[in-house]
């Protein structure tokens, strides 16, 4: 009987002989064939207004080059893989547009755009109704003038529509939130301001429009940076602001964040309106 030591003598020029066979099959293998990289994509595209007086309705054209797969993104959280879409908007406003193209091995190309739909009947001089007083409703401030919301610089010379009166803050430290509850909810997308006669360093600078359902969740709809009242000659000036919006919200506020430097806050006037007239 053989011990296990002479077996594996015995077994150790098989093993090397397979172990040859095997480096001389894997030396004679034909080397794999080069990867060809496929051309890259590009991605361009063309849109058109077919008709001025459909003027949500818009026609994508692509030109684009050695793709396997794209994507249109129209903005609107709307999608479309056809080649030449057609593609409706529901309201005006700027939208982003993104084509994404793919090719065989996953290369990718884009061209986007910033699409802006506009309303040819929108008049810039005009403005509609005022809801606080075709509607009516509620006003309160985070916090009122030292002689109450009636006092003869209380909150509720906002709304009283006499541009001689205003409402005056002190102590203001950019926390001053103004809401109007309205008795029936609206679509609001306008409203006006109107400077008070004096200290234009009083003058808000910096706020944001809101409006709610609930009175609780607000959502951001117009925010201004900049004054728009120049100096001391802008005193008892109505400035117009317009804003997409079509939801019919219950409350509507502005939250205003900074004044020009004072520790004084005032307005005059503030409505708020539909659209156009």
């Amino acid at each position: 009987m053989k011990t296990n030591f002479e077996k594996i003598v015995i077994g150790l020029p098989l093993l090397l002989l397979l172990v040859i066979a095997m480096v001389k099959c894997k030396k004679d293998a034909p080397p794999p064939p080069p990867v060809v990289d496929e051309a890259k994509p590009t991605a361009k595209f063309e849109i058109v207004l077919p008709d001025s007086a459909k003027f949500l309705q818009f026609e994508f054209t692509q030109s684009s080059t050695n793709y396997k797969e794209f994507l249109w993104q129209f903005g609107d959280d709307s999608t479309s893989v056809a080649e030449n879409p057609k593609h409706a908007y529901r309201f005006p406003g700027t939208y982003h547009v993104v084509l994404t193209t793919t090719n065989g091995q996953g290369y990718k190309a884009s061209q986007e755009i910033f699409l802006k739909v506009v309303d040819p009947n929108f008049d810039p001089t005009k403005i509609g109704e005022n809801y606080i007083s075709t509607v009516g409703g509620t006003l309160s401030v985070t916090r009122d003038s030292g002689g109450g919301a009636n006092g003869n610089e209380g909150s509720q010379k906002l709304i009283d529509g006499d541009l001689g009166s205003k409402f005056l803050q002190d102590g203001f430290d950019g926390t001053l939130k103004c809401t109007f509850e309205l008795d029936t909810p609206k679509v609001v997308g306008a409203y006006t301001l109107t400077s008070a006669n004096d200290g234009n360093d009083r003058d808000p600078r910096f706020w944001i429009f809101q409006g709610s359902l609930d009175g609780i969740q607000y959502r951001d709809l117009h925010t201004i940076t900049r004054c728009p009242w120049a100096n001391n000659d802008d005193r008892r000036v109505t400035r117009r602001f317009y804003f997409d919006n079509f939801v019919a919200y219950k409350f509507y506020r502005i939250y205003f964040k900074a004044n020009r430097g004072s520790r004084l806050f005032q307005m005059a006037e503030w409505t708020i309106n539909k659209k156009q007239p």
